[in-house]
């Protein structure tokens, strides 16, 4: 068998292809007389957004999250203003504070509006929407950058039980004062058990608040937690039709009211994820952490929200700098992952919504189902026994790159698995 040189080894040339092909050693001496392969654009582009985990404290304990147990900060402000300035000079233009409920900090304001300084030209905050002044609300609205998403989870009687009663109106009010400042905000909803048959409410309460965007995101059980009553909450084994027939009715609905759905393109792939937790990856891989970095509350740096794994992990914010890792070798390994389709696949509002666009369930790879959806997916899709999952099989080789040895050219110091459960 002809022994392979990764391209990116073979006479140091230029940045690997993004197919991370290879050469047959003995082409090697002479490639001084071919054309440099060119490196793929998604591996060059510049870093687009930053997302900081600024604290997982919440003031409320809605029944299907986890997130506020954790009762902790992030990283501190004199730091969160070095890693906005650092990503801002590698070329981000949104930033995403998140974890729980950002205004349960006290400097948060202030790190909005020294965002909205540096030329930040989005921040999307999610917010309860519960604890935000008036005072705040003055500030923010100085800051055209900021773009406020409310949860709803469905009328009055139901959102309030699942979030603590009075919330519902205090959300309601603070949109309408948003509305009322010219403060850009949207409504975001969660597609569960519960709501699904009230998801027209988001719709037509926008509507009358004269917002022009929601968003409905799939039910998440990592975010859920595995001690909470998941049953309650989860789609799972509900047929798939009903689902999609669902969707389709919030589409042609929100076609009549003029309100947009920002998470449209993924509703042919949501009726799978929901009932039998099948996790779709975008046609042809996902950018997101070709344009993206995460820090979480830890000050741990991640690619995205769902590749958060140990060896995921690209460093930490106190020992290293954002510059070193978006440039880093690792972080061109996490890229490729995610273009080939190997990713751990996720469906939620911080996805890569538009790769989903006109997209349904053969349209897209899978990857293995976890948790809860993995007993799901056994039963209702024939998946044998979480080995073998879309077309990627154990043992063999995934997208021509050598199972288990070196990825597109990189060292195997910093090896990449070819994401079968075989291994």
């Amino acid at each position: 068998m002809t022994k392979l040189l990764p391209v990116s080894l073979a006479g140091k040339l230029s940045p690997v292809p993004l197919a991370g092909k290879l050469l047959p050693v003995s082409l090697a001496g002479k490639l001084n007389v071919l054309k440099p392969l060119q490196a793929d654009p998604a591996l060059e582009r510049k870093l687009d957004e930053i997302a900081i985990e600024l604290t997982v404290y919440c003031n409320l304990k809605c029944k299907m999250c986890s997130v506020w147990e954790l009762k902790e900060h992030g990283v501190p402000y004199d730091l969160a203003r070095k890693l906005l300035k650092q990503a801002r000079e590698l070329g981000a233009t949104t930033f995403t504070p998140c974890g729980a409920e950002s205004f349960m900090r006290k400097d948060f304001v202030e790190l909005v509006e020294y965002a909205h300084e540096l030329g930040y030209r989005t921040q999307d905050i999610v917010t309860n929407g519960t604890m935000i002044t008036d005072a705040n609300l003055d500030r923010l609205a100085k800051c055209p950058s900021v773009y406020l998403h409310v949860s709803i989870d469905g009328p009055k009687e139901v959102h309030d039980d699942l979030r603590g009663e009075g919330n519902y109106d205090k959300s309601v009010e603070c949109v309408q004062k948003c509305v009322e400042r010219g403060i850009r905000v949207g409504l975001s909803g969660v597609l569960m058990r519960e709501t699904l048959q009230h998801s027209f409410h988001l719709l037509d309460l926008a509507k009358s608040l004269g917002v022009k965007e929601v968003s409905f995101q799939p039910f998440q059980e990592e975010i859920s937690g595995g001690d909470k009553d998941i049953p309650r909450f989860t789609l799972l084994r509900t047929p798939k039709a009903r689902i999609a027939q669902k969707l389709e009715e919030l589409k042609v609905h929100a076609r009549e009211l003029g309100v947009t759905i920002f998470t449209e393109s993924m509703f042919g792939v949501v009726p799978d994820y929901l009932a039998t937790g099948k996790r779709p990856i975008p046609p042809g891989g996902c950018y997101l952490p070709s344009k993206f970095l995460l820090v979480d509350f830890r000050g741990h740096i991640y690619p995205c929200f769902f590749m958060r794994t140990d060896n995921d992990r690209m460093g930490s914010v106190y020992e290293d700098e954002i510059t070193d890792i978006w440039h880093s070798v690792h972080h061109k390994q996490l890229q490729i992952l995610a273009l080939t389709e190997r990713c751990p696949g996720c469906l939620a509002a911080c996805s890569d919504v538009d790769s989903f666009h006109g997209k349904e369930g053969n349209d897209v790879v899978y990857a293995e189902p976890i948790g809860h959806w993995l007993e799901a997916s056994l039963e209702q899709t024939g998946f044998p026994s979480g080995k073998e999952v879309a077309g990627f099989t154990s043992g063999k080789e995934v997208a021509g790159f050598p199972s288990g040895k070196e990825v597109a050219g990189f060292p195997s110091g910093k090896e990449v698995t070819t994401g079968t459960s075989a291994e």
